[in-house]
């Protein structure tokens, strides 16, 4: 969400990115998130069950300001405002973003968090499977050509095998994966 942030400040004139800065950015819902729409549409009643019980168990009803903000650009909560304001950040992220990292699995490394990406790659409605249990791929790669990514940490726009909390770099790398080195592709990156 950061990187929406940023985009949306430099495009509206808000800052701007020194020569010297290098934007570096890691899943960045560029669109939004289908689980933004999940979880609103669990906490409207549109959704029963399992998922509206542990929604209200985990007090994620009412929805947050933030994850309303989180609402996928072409999903039924996205407000012609929000969907403006995604143009806006789409064009300015772009434009001004360095190096990428998004993902293609939700699984990634080995962790407490992997069941809960697991889980909500599968439950979530995502538009594509290859996700990150939060943000698609092509989402976070959105505006950005998809040639450009490549699963090697060298490559400056990184296509990974991590779910949403390991592209925050909260488990270190794989042993053996070239898919899974986040911090060495950020060490990579920075040398």
């Amino acid at each position: 969400m950061g990187n929406n942030m940023l985009a949306s400040a430099i495009a509206n004139g808000l800052c701007s990115l020194d020569s010297s800065t290098t934007w570096v950015a890691a899943s960045a819902p560029m669109i939004g998130s289908m689980g933004s729409d999940f979880i609103q549409e669990a906490c409207d009643d549109t959704l029963t069950g399992v998922v509206s019980t542990l929604l209200d168990l985990f007090d994620e009803c009412p929805v947050t300001t933030g994850r309303v903000a989180l609402s996928y650009q072409t999903g039924n909560f996205a407000s012609a405002e929000l969907v403006a304001a995604y143009k806006a950040a789409q064009t300015a992220y772009a434009a001004n973003v360095d190096a990428v990292m998004c993902s293609k699995s939700s699984s990634g490394l080995a962790s407490v968090l992997e069941v809960v990406y697991v889980l909500a790659g599968q439950t979530v409605p995502h538009k594509s499977s290859q996700n990150d249990g939060i943000v698609e791929y092509g989402r976070c790669a959105f505006g950005l050509s998809t040639s450009s990514f490549d699963a090697s940490t060298s490559s400056v726009n990184y296509l990974t095998n991590l779910n949403h909390a390991d592209t925050s770099f909260r488990n270190g790398d794989s042993l053996f994966s070239s898919s899974k080195k986040p911090m060495k592709w950020f060490q990579t990156l920075m040398s």
